[in-house]
């Protein structure tokens, strides 16, 4: 009786479902929560000390804010914030900027290329990865990862000083005219560059991850499969963002459902039991946050809100900064599931792309055992080459003070 062989799996668009499971992975949302804690501890470091020193005008409490208010509440509090800080751009406000986004993408190249990594094998081998050797590889990568998202930026900003340089040139009388309007052309060209180069790159910012992950490559591989997929196949690459980001949106949409109504039976059936001291407590809470996590009915009032809730005894302050902080950890883990689920789906198109692109089969990823067995085995040879000339030198060697006495 023959025993039928095992069909190899087809790797189609279907795949991309396969990142709801695989965002769930313990050590990718160990990985996510980690790297939402630490940035959320370098925002809010960064700007109390700048803030002190009179730089911005933002207080850390924005940040806290976006996690416990709700997303259709959070994000447009925290844009005007961010712009209300920002506008107009000086050079301290600048400079606070910049630290922020270079801090955060340190964080992220860490975080992000451990958790790519640990998708790529899972997808391409169907394989686990210890923690540890995950963030290994991130930290020896850690500057392909970083450098990566900075590339288009530097190209975009080489393009612009150009015309800015350009623009100087017209400030000479006579000659820096004329030389403005033969040159414009060249102006022209340029703003043509920012264009592709930025676009181009911002759509391709997702393949850039997964490349040094899946390849084990560097900041130039990782732009230039970027640029290369997304404008050899753009049709391609939309039909699966667009199938990634639709099921994505629903799949954090239950989350947030299944968390909000997590936190709102344990406040009905405690109340139940606790009485009227809970409901005063459960009104001070939501004064200070919203329950709602995607904009889902919250159980605040407008006479809840309207005038302040006090609290007379420490011990129900205490009882009410401790369910905040429980609403803020169920928040922030909602938010770790968005972000593992991005990096899941994003490693898995990648691999489609690659295999339609570059005829590259899905289960080709680069592994360190496997180097690292190739450098052992030929540094064996050649110690056994090594250790073989030695021994026919000594037989030589003895051969020759044997045949001196006899001559």
């Amino acid at each position: 009786m023959e025993i039928a062989e095992a069909k190899p799996a087809g790797h189609d668009w279907c795949d991309i479902f396969r990142a709801f499971k695989m965002a769930f992975d313990p050590k990718k949302m160990f990985l996510g929560y980690a790297g939402l804690l630490a940035s959320l501890a370098w925002c809010t470091v960064t700007v109390a000390l700048f803030s002190a020193l009179k730089l911005i005008d933002t207080t850390p409490s924005v940040f806290i804010k976006l996690i416990l208010c709700s997303v259709k509440e959070g994000i447009p509090v925290a844009v005007k914030s961010l712009l209300s800080a920002i506008t107009p751009l000086d050079f301290g406000e600048f400079f606070v900027l910049l630290l922020l986004v270079l801090g955060l993408l340190a964080i992220w190249s860490m975080v992000g290329g451990a958790i790519t990594r640990i998708a790529a094998l899972d997808y391409a081998k169907d394989e686990g990865i210890r923690l540890a050797d995950a963030l290994k590889f991130a930290r020896k990568k850690l500057w392909s990862y970083f450098w990566s998202p900075i590339v288009p930026v530097i190209g975009v900003f080489f393009f612009a000083l150009c015309n800015v340089f350009g623009g100087l040139l017209g400030r000479i009388p006579v000659f820096g005219e004329i030389t403005v309007a033969l040159g414009f052309p060249f102006a022209l060209m340029s703003g043509f560059l920012m264009i592709f180069i930025g676009v181009v790159g911002a759509v391709g910012l997702c393949f850039m991850f997964p490349t040094i992950s899946a390849e084990g490559s560097d900041t130039f591989d990782a732009m230039s499969r970027a640029y290369s997929y997304v404008l050899s196949r753009p049709k391609q690459f939309l039909i699966y963002c667009t199938i990634n980001t639709l099921y994505g949106l629903t799949c954090l949409a239950i989350i947030a459902f299944v968390a909000w109504l997590m936190i709102y039976m344990a406040f009905v059936t405690v109340g139940m039991g606790m009485g009227q001291k809970f409901g005063l407590i459960q009104s001070f809470v939501i004064q200070k946050c919203n329950i709602a996590c995607l904009g889902f009915c919250s159980a605040s009032s407008s006479e809840v809100k309207a005038e302040a809730i006090p609290l007379d005894r420490w011990s129900l302050k205490f009882l009410a900064g401790m369910l905040i902080i429980y609403i803020f950890l169920i928040k922030l883990a909602v938010w770790d599931f968005a972000v593992t689920y991005l990096l899941s789906a994003k490693t898995i198109i990648y691999f489609l792309m690659r295999k339609e692109i570059d005829s590259t089969d899905v289960t080709d990823v680069y592994e360190e055992e496997k180097q690292d067995e190739v450098k052992a085995g030929t540094q064996g040879k050649e110690l056994e080459k090594h250790s073989f000339s030695m021994e026919v030198n000594k037989e030589n060697h003895s051969t020759n003070e044997e045949t001196e006495p006899q001559s």
